[in-house]
């Protein structure tokens, strides 16, 4: 049996960037906070932050929308880190 996914929707205010799913583990009862995706700026490793924006269809969807980019990595070697409760 394979474990239970999400269609999650990563939304850009910016129309010069453009959106895009991804299909996901549901990792508990309720939907991340926030994802945080593996991508680069200005040549150095970055972290793209997408914030909880739509979560009406959980646990089969929920949407995202982008927030920031930082320096950084997202741990283990992964494209994608879901975090249920973050720092700030």
């Amino acid at each position: 049996m394979s474990a239970e996914t999400y269609r999650a929707l990563f939304l850009h205010p910016d129309e010069d960037e453009d959106d895009f799913s991804a299909q996901l583990p549901v990792i508990s009862a309720t939907p991340p906070a926030l994802i945080r995706a593996a991508t680069t700026y200005a040549g150095a490793q970055a972290v793209a932050v997408y914030r909880l924006a739509e979560a009406s269809a959980w646990p089969e969807a929920a949407a995202f929308l982008y927030e920031k980019t930082v320096p950084g990595t997202v741990p283990d070697g992964e494209q994608l880190e879901q975090v249920e409760t973050p720092d700030d």
